[in-house]
């Protein structure tokens, strides 16, 4: 890994290891379990083929996960949606370890030590390893660097040995993955005379005549449906309407903003604040401590800066303040802090002297921080006396390793890519000046090798505050809630009230327990925890629930067990295609009818007041019938389970009733070898087999999920 990737990421080296393999560890945080009589009957979050998922275990990962992440990011803010993402990411992590770990037992297959040794240092390393100790400024990898971070590994941060030994487990259940789904692909192979009929089948091209009559030709509002016609399509398709426990919710959100005496509170406040500005005498500090985002040192280009105030920023002279003005809410105001000619981007090379206690600084570095600069000061001697050597110089003694393949050279980097200090050693000098400077990785002996043309740029302070509810405010509209959810806890009430109140009632059907979308609420899941809690009636009003801008009231309409979902909950969704089904029972009718006299499509066509179309190059992997027809797989399986010169019909499709004759097959070439076509088939059912295996097991396994008693 290179120094100058730690330069411009602002981090360690080490930090970025798992960035990559860990990416499947989507961002989040664990909010805490609730301390409730129901939670105390459950010592797991779930159960696995008899083995228990404890909640100890299951949070403990993902806190592993949720720091790699802080710390990757250098950021601590996690959203709740992030928080249930990295939730159902570890919980699935477990739940395939559980079920597969029980067929690795039972096959008896394991990753060995020396096996896990070659996947990390072998002449073919795991993808995660070339990923992660991929040099990012050349992209180039170097097996040195895992032996070396291996040879010091005991003196690693233990954070870092714990990051290291996550991705070294994952390296690991990879590679008992693959086997396994190696195991399952391999027991596949291709016959010869299936290539052969999947060949004829991609290539037989099919020539048709086709009459008939769309669904759209009967108008919806002459089709009366009854409870037998519902019954029936529902009884027919019953094995489409499984479903997992599910709850359907009404719910009113009680929205907190700004009142008018908030506002002017706040534009006071404001006005006070910026008389502040105007006189005190440590702007960035002032930032800090009273905007809602921190001092930005940036130098801007013109364009760069808001609308409303780059134009004033890039003409006017410097100390230039602008008062405060509100845009979506936030007040802004802006003091002109400096104006500089600097080059979007400049070039340089450097040695690095690294010193024990440095920011990214290899265990072997021993020298203190005052032999680490009068090191430093010896080579800036040397190389401006031989500056022409300077690569040499740089891949003998600098601390940076990339600079064995770079000869100290950093490529162009964008004016602020790096450190302040390296930064500013860099705009300060000429270019073919040496200078020396000191960041957090040490001393720097730095040669300044070009600048692009310096433009025109800008220091802004700006000051942002969001106008924001008074506590007051909050408590208003949260009593208001209560008084609702007090006043109004039945179906009936609930119903009435909205009305009466002028309400937004917003419905949310079909959740699911582990759902985390509710539209309009930002934390659903204390919610979801009361509609599915077992002491929760049908027609039940929830209490008031806070969720910071707003409040919400709840009630549960319908709640729904594992299984067939009833009639009354799909026949909302099954309308269209109970009516498609009248319609066609209208439309066959019509059909038998006329097939009965007569096999001439012309004939049937005029009766019908339609045409014959002719449609060609039909295949059967088509999914589509050409000339507007759109998606009819029931009559493209028809015409090629007919012969040529049959007629067919009247045959139920997608959008219509048809009749059709088949004029001509167009068969391929016969090949005299069918090797590729087996090769393909056989790559797509091995690529399958794993992932499909998988489900099966999973479809099967003994699952119980108590995570909603958590969180």
């Amino acid at each position: 890994m290179a120094v100058i990737s730690r330069i411009r990421k602002h981090s360690t080296l080490l930090i970025i290891i798992v960035g990559v393999a860990l990416a499947s560890f989507v961002l989040g945080d664990f909010l805490g379990p609730r301390k409730s009589k129901s939670q105390q009957q459950f010592a797991n979050v779930g159960v696995v083929n008899g083995q228990e998922i404890t909640g100890k275990e299951f949070n403990n990962k993902v806190e592993e996960s949720l720091e790699i992440q802080r710390q990757n990011s250098q950021s601590d803010n996690i959203s709740s949606d992030e928080a249930f993402s990295i939730r159902q990411s570890i919980w699935d992590q477990m739940v395939s370890e559980i079920i597969l770990g029980d067929q690795y037992k039972k096959l008896g297959l394991d990753v060995s030590v020396d096996e896990l040794d070659d996947q990390i240092r072998g002449a073919e390393p795991h993808s995660y390893i070339l990923q992660n100790f991929r040099d990012p400024n050349t992209g180039t990898y170097d097996p040195s660097t895992v032996t070396q971070f291996l040879q010091n590994f005991n003196q690693l941060d233990p954070s870092i040995q714990q990051r290291y030994l996550m991705l070294e487990k994952m390296i690991k259940d990879d590679r008992a993955r693959t086997k396994y789904d190696n195991l399952v692909s391999y027991g596949y192979y291709m016959p010869t005379v299936l290539a052969q009929k999947d060949y004829e089948e991609k290539n037989t091209r099919a020539t048709i005549r086709i009459t008939g009559l769309k669904y759209t030709t009967i108008p919806d509002t002459s089709i009366t449906l009854t409870e037998s016609d519902y019954q029936k399509y529902y009884d027919e398709h019953k094995g489409e309407f499984k479903q997992e426990p599910m709850a359907d919710l009404d719910y009113v959100v009680f929205d907190v903003v700004p009142s008018a005496q908030d506002r002017q509170a706040q534009a006071d406040e404001i006005n006070k604040a910026y008389n502040d500005f105007q006189t005190t005498q440590n702007i960035p500090s002032f930032v800090n401590t009273f905007s809602d985002s921190r001092y930005d040192s940036t130098w801007f280009r013109a364009g760069q800066l808001p609308v409303r105030i780059d134009s004033v920023m890039f003409n006017s002279p410097v100390g230039t303040f602008y008062p405060p003005y509100v845009e979506n809410d936030i007040y802004y105001m802006a003091r002109l802090m400096d104006i500089q000619m600097r080059p979007d981007s400049m070039r340089a090379s450097h040695i690095l002297v690294s010193y024990q206690g440095a920011q990214g600084a290899d265990a072997t570095v021993t020298r203190t921080r005052e032999q680490a600069e009068r090191r430093a000061d010896s080579l800036m001697n040397v190389v401006k006396n031989a500056m022409e050597r300077f690569s040499f110089y740089a891949r003998e003694f600098s601390d940076d390793p990339s600079s064995e393949q770079n000869g100290g050279d950093l490529d162009w980097f964008p004016d602020g890519a790096m450190v302040p200090a390296f930064n500013k050693a860099v705009m300060d000098g000429k270019v073919g000046d040496i200078v020396k400077t000191e960041t957090p990785f040490g001393f720097h002996v730095i040669h300044v090798t070009g600048k692009k043309e310096p433009t025109k740029k800008v220091r802004v302070a700006i000051v942002s505050r969001a106008i924001e509810p008074s506590k007051e405010t909050y408590q208003q509209v949260f009593l208001a809630a209560s008084d609702f959810a007090t006043r109004n806890n039945t179906r009936e009430k609930f119903d009435i009230a909205v009305i009466n109140q002028g309400l937004n009632k917003r419905t949310s059907d079909n959740l699911v327990k582990m759902s985390n979308s509710i539209p309009g609420v930002e934390f659903p899941r204390q919610i979801l925890y009361w509609a599915f809690n077992e002491k929760t009636a049908e027609g039940s009003v929830s209490p008031v629930y806070d969720m910071g801008k707003s409040s919400v009231v709840a009630l549960l309409k319908k709640r729904y067990e594992k299984g067939t979902a009833p009639l009354e909950a799909v026949k909302t969704r099954i309308e269209p295609l109970v009516r498609r089904e009248k319609k066609a029972e209208i439309l066959m009718g019509r059909l038998q009818q006329i097939t009965s006299q007569t096999k001439d499509l012309p004939s049937i066509a005029s009766q019908l007041n339609s045409k014959v179309d002719t449609l060609q190059n039909i295949t059967f992997g088509s999914s589509n019938l050409p000339g507007g027809y759109g998606p009819e797989k029931e009559v493209i399986g028809t015409i090629f389970s007919l012969n040529q010169g049959q007629t067919a019909g009247p045959v139920k499709g997608t959008q219509g009733v048809y009749v059709f004759t088949v004029d001509a097959f167009d068969k391929p070439a016969v090949l005299s070898d069918y090797t590729q076509q087996k090769k393909t088939l056989l790559n797509a059912v091995r690529g399958r087999a794993g992932r499909e295996a998988y489900n099966a097991l999973l479809e099967n396994a003994d699952l119980e999920d108590n995570r909603i008693m958590f969180y």
